[in-house]
């Protein structure tokens, strides 16, 4: 895949982490669970940094959830941002609390008196604020996407020309929608008239399967445009579910590494091998040995495409009855039982190739 032309933007922090121009797309979780059960908090955030959240948003609904921040802050090594919906006193108190970052939603903190405030505070403690613009927070129908797009466009630029006015730019944008069409087309119209960094997701995307589709192919899209330079990705599932099909999109196009890349058949009636239990068993093996060499590694079902596959990933395997037949580029290494695959692929992942020569069976 060629190298992502990217957009320079500003360079915004988020605590320590720097977002814009040539850094790295970041990946951005939040937690969901109840804020009053801190030790479920505590463990829902543990595994989000641990699954690679580089930042941690946390919805503060009411004063007591500023309590949440320095439980937090005791076991994490990311910044954490406070997310503010209608109280702007409650964003005020957020940064007075020490959160790195407030995500603001200029539907529903949206007097010009009050956005001043929270800029001037904001300013004097140097943290960043985020424009967040959600398409559930019209009251009103839109004719086509693409009006929609200008609509949340026109929202932030004049938000922004508030915060502005204040000599206040240390600002992250996001233009999220659950229509893909206008999520996309937001952000492209934003991209063309501003340098701010851009923070993309699709909102409200549904189930699993189909949250995963929408994301992929909006995030996707822009991100291969040079659009965007933090994402989160919005699912009706566990938070950590959000993390990993995060990395997976990044991967996918080439614009970080977070370890193996399994790439698989789909199996038809050549195949003679439960290849989706290999396929999984492969995948745990390699999430519990803590695998992070970026490696990229073939499994495939018969011979028709095995080979090919091998030779354009690190290394690969293509099955016959039982049987399969491991390769790295053009020269075969050796056989094994599929029983022994994952023995011998995690041989070769850790090991030398002169090992595996005297080993794999």
């Amino acid at each position: 895949m060629e190298k992502r032309k990217f957009k320079p933007t500003k360079i915004v922090k988020i605590g320590n982490l720097k977002i814009g121009s040539k850094y790295p797309i970041r990946i951005k979780g939040m937690i969901k669970g109840d804020l009053e059960d801190v030790g479920e908090v505590i463990k829902e955030a543990r595994i989000l940094e641990e699954e690679g959240a580089e930042a941690i948003r946390v919805a503060i609904e009411k004063e007591k959830d500023l309590k949440i921040k320095k439980n937090l802050e005791k076991v994490l090594n990311v910044p954490l941002v406070a997310d503010v919906h209608f109280h702007y006193k409650l964003a005020l108190k957020s940064i007075e609390e020490g959160f790195v970052a407030i995500r603001l939603n200029p539907l529903n903190i949206y007097k010009k008196n009050e956005v001043r405030e929270i800029a001037k505070e904001a300013k004097k403690a140097r943290i960043s604020i985020r424009v967040g613009v959600n398409s559930g927070g019209f009251r009103e129908d839109f004719s086509s996407p693409k009006i929609l797009a200008e609509k949340m466009v026109k929202v932030a630029r004049e938000y922004i020309k508030v915060l502005e006015k204040e000599n206040f730019f240390d600002i992250i944008v996001s233009l999220k929608a659950q229509n893909v069409e206008a999520t996309i087309l937001a952000n492209r119209i934003f991209s063309k008239r501003f340098d701010y960094p851009l923070q993309l997701g699709i909102t409200a995307t549904g189930p699993f399967l189909e949250g995963v589709t929408k994301s992929a192919l909006g995030i996707g899209m822009l991100l291969f445009e040079g659009i965007g330079n933090c994402i989160r990705i919005s699912l009706t599932e566990e938070s950590f579910w959000e993390i990993r099909v995060a990395k997976y999109i990044l991967q996918a196009l080439n614009l970080r590494k977070f370890g193996p890349e399994i790439i698989s058949c789909p199996a038809c009636s050549r195949c003679k091998v439960n290849l989706k239990k290999i396929v999984e068993d492969f995948k745990k093996k390699l999430r519990e040995e803590k695998v992070e060499k970026p490696v990229r590694i073939a499994i495939m079902g018969c011979i028709v495409n095995g080979p090919g596959e091998a030779y354009q990933a690190d290394l690969g395997v293509a099955f016959g009855r039982n049987k399969g037949v491991i390769f790295k580029k053009d020269e075969i290494l050796g056989y094994c039982k599929a029983q022994k695959l994952i023995e011998n692929l995690m041989m070769w992942i850790n090991g030398s190739r002169k090992k595996i020569k005297e080993k794999i069976r």
